[in-house]
């Protein structure tokens, strides 16, 4: 188990850099659960212990909470908990007592208020909310400014915690005096409703049940949150002060510990719950995005916890798995309850899962299924939110031990529309290894990366040159076991298209040439931009002087060069995806008149024409490729491809499908796992669409109906370069 330990094999956690500086409150709100945006790498496989099942008893209360269970009134368990909170805590953590009473066991000093559902077995630990709104006061514009006054005041800033302490000590102080002075005469109970008796006729009468207002909502939220910045206020010391001592915890410490953590949980929950209710209004539904409450919830509620518990391991184990089923219930009950949130909930699910995986050590059943139970949460967040680099990067660490899977979803967390940055360094881990193999011992795969490593690392171009040519010596050999239906020639293109883009640096020259996102022109708009970049007089050839040009040329020589292999595979209907995508991008920079200028030396112009006319047949619907419109096909089930999902999300990809292109389209879990055959025709018909549209132009081939296409003059004399294995590492001067 102290393998468990090893930095080795936990490389990254989880926010554990990106947490660690900056109050909650700077994050920005677009980046969602994770604040580090970092990474917990795959120590091993994932063990499915059944979540909430009935030896966890941590967590099966938490399956009792319904939906729109909160409380309106808080005030009888705030007094002896919150006392407790302040006293029991530190006792154990910094006197180590023996005394085994943990906070969720404290006794409740009074009664539950009637006809409220509240949760068993957890005490509160908050103050009693100050004094409500009027409806005249929620009503007027400066009623509903105090309020926001005073959460702003509380929103986690440290000059408000001495404050919110004195307040809450003055609230206990006053029900201890209202204890020892015995208790005050309550009001007069209410008389019994009168008992129905159904009769075989009739049915039981509906309970009489009373709406919540907004202001009972706004004096909930108001003593929800001043616990919660109290409980988070502990957590925040209590990790920190744990994750610099090297000494072991006794059981009742641990359990004092997850006490303190599980509050703030529920504390959340309530927090969501009620502002978020239905009956909510402007004053409270902005108030969980304008204090980032599930960035804060993850990061100080949950990750920090479980990164001290995997500082602790060993003899953590049992309370952190334990924290994980309890966790990933919680978030499993927020993902039906608060949907606004949908989108983190779904990452948190998929980052806990990776963290149950990560800590599996023996059984590689249980950790194999617990990876799937991550990449699953992740899919799903990957479908709702394509354009979001960090979770291809979640992916990437899932996907090990494929280096060419890895690969992919590095690449891509770094060329989707928003970047993850972090993935450059993944990227750096994943090639470095590969340049110390011998050549001798590269196959195919792995002569790929370590292509891509020599660009990647800014290597020589003999090295880069060495490197390429036996890369593509092995392609040419191998090209036919590319993987199930030519998957891995699709990863493999995505990645050449992402080294030309310089792996998502925002310096690189076709960065800045690129327009990612603009309306498509017509097709004499096309022709009309082409001339003014153009003119009449022949354009020089573009000179790659500075290092980023260099880069872009050793790039786009090696993309262009595998696609000439593929293309040489004529009528193998597994490079039809590779040539798809390829002609995909190819349109996107003839899009971008800078882009193309700079580019057009290495496309294969005429081995395209070449390939595009063996495509034709009988059944060819030559109005649909002739026509201005995206081809759609007629069969729903075939109306978006596989490869049109693994371009979805990268930032040059949204200049070739249109808006609204992937609305209904199926999950990951959803698509077939073997491809059907109807994507034949319309794969086949996209190629030539994308050839009729590129041929507009007129510069580098041509079309019509009797003859096809046909390369221009320009294409011919370009031919030679782009073929030219030499040209792989020199420049067109």
């Amino acid at each position: 188990m102290k393998r468990l330990l090893s930095e080795e094999l936990i490389s990254e956690s989880v926010g554990a850099r990106c947490y660690s500086t900056g109050p909650p409150t700077n994050r920005p709100l677009s980046t969602g659960v994770l604040a580090d945006e970092c990474t917990l790498e795959s120590i091993s496989s994932p063990g499915m212990r059944a979540v909430g099942s009935p030896s966890r008893g941590s967590v099966t209360h938490v399956g009792k909470r319904r939906r729109d269970s909160f409380r309106v009134s808080r005030e009888p368990r705030r007094s002896a908990t919150g006392q407790q909170l302040r006293t029991s805590v530190p006792q154990y953590i910094a006197e180590g007592t023996s005394e085994r009473r943990a906070v969720t066991n404290a006794k409740r000093t009074n009664e539950e208020p009637r006809n409220i559902t509240t949760r068993p077995d957890f005490p509160r630990s908050i103050s009693s909310p100050v004094a409500g709104y009027s409806n005249a006061a929620l009503d007027s514009q400066g009623g509903s400014q105090c309020f926001m006054n005073q959460i702003e005041a509380h929103s986690m800033q440290p000059q408000c915690f001495n404050t919110i302490k004195g307040e809450l000590t003055e609230n206990v102080d006053v029900v201890m005096e209202d204890q020892e002075a015995g208790p005050e005469p309550g009001p007069e109970p209410e008389p019994e409703q009168e008992t129905l008796k159904p009769t075989p006729d009739e049915m039981f009468r509906q309970l009489k049940t009373l709406p919540i207002t907004e202001e009972q909502l706004v004096n909930e939220v108001r003593g929800i949150y001043t616990g919660l910045v109290m409980v988070e206020k502990k957590c925040i010391e209590i990790d920190k002060q744990q994750a610099g001592s090297k000494l072991e915890l006794s059981p009742s410490q641990w359990q004092s510990l997850v006490a303190v953590h599980r509050t703030l949980l529920y504390e959340h929950h309530d927090f969501f719950l009620a502002s978020q209710h239905p009956s909510s209004g402007s004053i409270l539904r902005p108030l969980a995005d304008k204090y980032s409450m599930p960035a804060r919830m993850w990061k100080y509620a949950i990750h920090s916890f479980l990164e001290l518990l995997r500082q602790k391991l060993p003899g953590s184990m049992e309370y952190m798995l334990d924290f994980i089923y309890l966790s990933y219930s919680m978030m499993t009950l927020l993902l039906e309850s608060v949907s606004h949130f949908k989108e983190t909930w779904i990452e948190c699910l998929g980052d806990l899962a990776r963290y149950r995986m990560a800590v599996e050590e023996f059984d590689y059943k249980d950790r194999d299924l617990w990876a799937g139970i991550s990449r699953y949460w992740y899919n799903q967040d990957a479908a709702n939110i394509p354009e979001n680099g960090r979770i291809q990067h979640h992916l990437a660490v899932l996907s090990r031990p494929d280096r060419l899977q890895q690969f992919f979803h590095y690449t891509k967390a770094l060329t989707c529309v928003r970047p993850f940055a972090s993935a450059r360094e993944s990227i750096a881990n994943l090639v470095t290894p590969t340049l110390d193999i011998p050549p001798a011992r590269l196959n195919l795969i792995t002569s790929f990366v370590a292509a891509h490593g020599a660009n990647f690392q800014q290597s020589s171009t003999a090295e880069f040159i060495s490197r390429a040519k036996l890369f593509l010596s092995k392609l040419r050999k191998e090209v036919k076991m590319l993987g199930r239906q030519g998957q891995q020639g699709v990863y493999m293109t995505s990645c050449n298209i992402a080294a030309i883009f310089q792996y998502g640096d925002k310096n690189g020259i076709m960065e800045k040439e690129f327009i990612w996102k603009r309306p498509i022109p017509t097709a004499e708009g096309r022709i009309l931009s082409m001339q003014g970049t153009f003119g009449a007089n022949p354009v020089p050839r573009p000179t790659y002087s500075d290092l980023s040009s260099q880069l872009v040329f050793r790039a786009s020589s090696l993309a262009f060069h595998t696609l000439i292999v593929m293309l040489d595979q004529v009528g193998d209907q597994s490079m039809y995806p590779n040539v798809h995508i390829s002609m995909a991008f190819v349109w996107c920079l003839t899009l971008n008149p800078a882009a193309i200028q700079r580019l057009e030396p290495l496309v294969p112009w005429a081995r395209l024409t070449t390939y595009l006319n063996s495509l034709f047949g009988s059944d060819t619907a030559v109005s649909k490729i002739e026509a201005e419109e995206f081809p759609v096909s007629d069969d729903t089930s075939v109306k978006q491809l596989p490869e049109d999902f693994l371009m979805r999300g990268q930032a040059w990809s949204r200049l070739y499908h249109p808006e609204n292109f992937f609305d209904g389209a199926p999950s990951e879990d959803d698509r077939p796992s073997i491809e059907q055959p109807s994507t034949l025709i319309p794969r086949i018909q996209r190629c030539l669409w994308l050839g009729v549209r590129i041929a507009t132009f007129t510069r580098w081939m041509t079309y019509d109906q009797t003859r096809g296409f046909a390369p221009t003059q320009l294409a011919h004399e370009y031919a030679p370069i782009a073929e030219s294995i030499d040209s792989l590492g020199s420049n067109t001067d």
